[in-house]
């Protein structure tokens, strides 16, 4: 019986009414309610009702059923993307964004080598089983990540100049463009900071805010309440620009891999008050034998001029960090309620109580380093979260459904594996030390503005191709992820 036949079939058990364990058993164990093996899984976000999973397969978009969160089924696969335009299909579709109705697919992640379809692609997945594509925008970027919100979806655009976040108008009969917004245009001085330390790597709206994850520029503001017109609101991270600048060309590829900085996904609370940033980063200096490794910030947002850092959820332990080591770095994450659903990668999924936000409390974790690695966590329902599994070279990716409340994984395994070759890095102390540096929209805020490692991003790796990429960056195309 396979692995995952036999997660089903012990989920399926723990479901019967007579089953042979206690009601405190069953509580406190924590465990996947079911899995869906799904081919080239990256990024899964989740239908409003809870009911449905959308999910980047790497070719193209999938939509599971996961109203019965221990039986996950899929509904249909649309693959491959734009096959019939010129240069497609559309490769490397790493993530998807839903707003109501409307689904969007980005790619591809990564600068390819060779002429390759690029774009926002756009669906109309009223009906989840039957998605329609309505529209198409091309870019002449490559789209690692995106937002959608009001009919506006928000692209991460990396051209080694301004590395800028673009407006689609996706609403009407016609995908357009309408508006960009770089901190090159803020700052101009970061023109001449190496381009994979302040590469755009993810983007967030929250209202009229938009929260960008520059790597090592930081984490930025914008305000988007007319998305043809973004102003600048404020930045924080651990770098100001001089120090940027400074980084020699020689060490800027290591620097883009390694915390402190790194601001890869970033995340706001319901009501804004709390921001998430977390960090993306390998081992790239073995010597002290203690491997570094990206977690995650929480910062008080309520006065966005005024970011205070409340706390750091640091990441799982790993025997290896380096490149060739097992992952456990922070990846995709999203907060609803009180509670922030967490990916590591080989390190698992987590589960957070952040009532408490300068406290925060581990409620959950499960991990199998050597059959999951995790992309994503998403809130589903009360009962219920689901996560992506990227998959390694020697286990399937796929969709888990876990239970929505406070347990303990029975007989958690080491984390250390040799399935496949992977990496992570994490954060030192010093490095939580000197996350506490903030940037105000004053003169000395503005120098303040930290860059984010593209290098060390899923994804901007074929950028070695073009002047100015790095070696990190190559180590990402390598990579694949």
């Amino acid at each position: 019986m396979r692995r995952r036949d036999v997660l089903r079939a012990s989920a399926a058990a723990a479901a019967l009414p007579f089953a042979a364990t206690t009601a405190s058993a069953r509580q406190s164990a924590f465990e996947p309610l079911g899995v869906l093996d799904l081919d080239g899984t990256k990024e899964v976000v989740v239908g409003d009702a809870g009911e449905t999973a959308y999910v980047a397969t790497t070719d193209g978009i999938a939509t599971v059923d996961i109203s019965n969160p221990a039986d996950p089924r899929l509904l249909v696969r649309v693959a491959p993307l734009l096959a019939d335009r010129e240069n497609g299909p559309m490769r490397m579709v790493y993530d998807v964004k839903l707003d109501g109705e409307t689904l969007i697919a980005v790619g591809p992640a990564n600068p390819t080598r060779g002429e390759t379809v690029q774009g926002v692609v756009v669906f109309d997945v009223s009906d989840p089983a039957n998605p329609e594509q309505t529209g198409f925008h091309e870019t002449d970027f490559a789209v690692h990540n995106a937002y959608l919100q009001d009919g506006v979806a928000y692209l991460t655009a990396y051209n080694g100049a301004k590395n800028p976040v673009v407006m689609v108008d996706v609403s009407g009969d016609t995908a357009e463009e309408v508006g960009r917004w770089s901190s090159v245009d803020h700052d101009e001085r970061l023109q001449n900071v190496y381009a994979g330390l302040r590469s755009c790597h993810d983007v967030y709206v929250h209202e009229d805010t938009l929260y960008v994850a520059h790597w090592d520029a930081g984490t930025w503001l914008v305000d988007v309440s007319d998305p043809a017109d973004p102003e600048y609101v404020n930045h924080f991270g651990h770098y100001s620009v001089e120090e940027l600048q400074e980084i020699p060309a020689g060490e800027a590829g290591a620097e883009s891999l390694s915390v402190p900085g790194n601001s890869h996904y970033v995340a706001v609370n319901e009501d804004a008050s709390v921001l998430a940033s977390g960090a993306e980063a390998w081992d790239v200096d073995t010597s002290d034998g203690d491997p570094a490794q990206g977690g995650i910030d929480l910062w008080d947002v309520s006065d966005p001029q005024n970011p205070e850092k409340l706390s750091f959820i640091a990441p799982p332990p790993t025997p290896d960090g380096t490149q060739n080591g097992t992952w456990t770095t922070s990846h995709n994450f999203e907060f609803r309620g009180d509670r922030l659903y967490t990916s590591w990668y080989q390190g698992g999924v987590k589960m957070h109580d952040v009532s408490d936000p300068a406290n925060p409390e581990e409620l959950a974790w499960w991990r199998q380093p050597d059959e999951a690695r995790f992309w994503t966590a998403r809130y589903a329902t009360e009962d219920a979260f689901v996560a992506g599994d990227m998959g390694g070279q020697t286990y399937d990716a796929g969709v888990y459904t876990f239970p929505n409340r406070a347990g303990e994984q029975p007989d958690p395994p080491e984390l250390q594996t040799t399935a496949v070759a992977t990496s992570t890095a994490t954060e030192t102390t010093a490095a939580e030390t000197a996350a506490t540096a903030t940037t105000t929209a004053t003169e000395a805020s503005d120098e303040s503005g930290g860059s984010e490692s593209g290098g060390g991003v899923p994804g901007f790796g074929a950028l070695a191709a073009l002047a100015g990429a790095s070696a990190a960056a190559l180590a990402a195309w390598r990579r694949g992820d």
